[in-house]
């Protein structure tokens, strides 16, 4: 869903100045969806059941309009509609009424499957936590899912998703939490296994169980999990991966969930190479793996973060200089500093004051995360 403001000058003091929401919902495409006369007749009767006067402003303008885009063998839909909000009070409301339509028209076969992606466009919406907390209430509401998140890829522009939390950044800096990569290995061999013995283990699920060990690699337990206990499935696992899974009994796994960690999951989230989803309170945002290298100069001899210490840019070069964690090819370049500190600053991860540099207020409660829409974490539910 995209949502745009767009903040409209008025004359006089009194008159209250509007906001426009934008906002699109994307359905997964159908092979056996037809934009026929009864679909776009019924369609226009929940429209008008939902519209709203704008004055014809923002994108889209106060009445849902559906759009149909072929994507490889099927036909998939796009609704957009505008809400214009003149106070505070209605936001929540407006945009609940928007969710209410993408609703209706999934329930109603309307649209070519269910919600994948949910868009809100509208000025400065990552300066504006009231508005999202509006967004976040309405989208709950509506659809009674997870907590949502925002991942804010493009400027004014919000997607509404889940986010399943790893670690904090700092832990993932540091290496010290509970995902370590010297368990990847181990990972990879039972994942592939996996994956080429389908039918073999189908009515079983499989986690690891880490666990800490003070100033150490921590353990890892391969588990499983089904209606009983199957011998076969351990001898199996054993014989081609070396790794001995442990059986969890439904009852014992639902109890403690949390100790439980998808195969997937922990791959990615040991994972020492590519860039970072980062969860900044709310906002979800990317890091590049040249920027993950650079948050190391903000960090002490012994990889502790120096949160309100504030670093000159010729300080900054210098630890560049000899960092371990930026590329050697890299480590002489003015050019790669500046490029990484502004990307840095404009996305919330550092601050800057008159030419120095901290890490952002915040930082240590940052957590790392995988994004996912709202489709593709729909299919990892089932």
């Amino acid at each position: 869903m995209t949502v745009v403001s767009h903040v409209l000058k008025t004359v006089g003091d009194n008159v209250p100045v509007p906001r426009v929401f934008d906002i699109t919902a994307y359905f997964e495409p159908s092979a056996h969806f037809q934009y026929n006369r009864r679909i776009r007749k019924e369609f226009d009767k929940l429209a008008a059941e939902y519209s709203m006067s704008t004055w014809m402003l923002g994108s889209h303008g106060g009445k849902a309009r559906l759009q149909t885009d072929v994507q490889g063998i099927g036909v998939a839909t796009r609704l957009e509609i505008g809400r214009l909000v003149f106070r505070e009070g209605s936001q929540k409301r407006q945009i609940k009424s928007a969710f209410e339509l993408f609703r209706a028209a999934q329930e109603r076969h309307l649209a070519s499957g269910d919600i994948d992606r949910l868009l809100v466009k509208f000025a400065k919406a990552d300066e504006r936590p009231r508005e999202r907390e509006y967004i976040r209430q309405a989208h709950n509401e509506v659809f009674q899912t997870a907590e949502c998140a925002f991942l804010n890829r493009e400027r004014d522009t919000l997607e509404l998703g889940h986010c399943v939390s790893y670690q904090s950044v700092v832990q993932y800096l540091r290496e010290d939490g509970l995902y370590h990569s010297a368990h990847r290995d181990r990972i990879d061999k039972v994942r592939r296994h996996l994956q080429q013995e389908v039918g073999r283990y189908e009515n079983h699920m499989f986690y690891v169980r880490p666990e800490a060990v003070e100033n150490d690699i921590p353990r890892l337990d391969f588990c499983y999990t089904g209606p009983a206990q199957d011998r076969r499935v351990e001898a199996f696992l054993e014989g081609y991966t070396e790794e001995h899974p442990q059986f969890v009994s439904p009852e014992d796994y639902a109890r403690d969930r949390s100790r439980y960690v998808d195969l997937s999951d922990y791959e990615q989230a040991s994972r020492r190479f590519g860039g970072l989803w980062v969860l900044q309170m709310d906002i979800v945002r990317y890091l590049f793996p040249q920027q993950v290298s650079l948050l190391y100069l903000f960090f002490d001899a012994d990889l502790r973060p120096e949160l309100d210490q504030w670093f000159t840019w010729d300080a900054l070069f210098l630890r560049q200089q000899s960092s371990r964690y930026i590329p050697k090819a890299m480590r002489q370049s003015q050019t790669f500093l500046e490029m990484m500190l502004e990307g840095l600053v404009r996305n919330c991860f550092l601050e800057e004051l008159e030419g120095n540099y901290r890490l952002a207020p915040g930082f240590a409660q940052f957590r790392h995360v995988s994004f996912y829409q709202l489709g593709e974490y729909r299919k990892r539910q089932r």
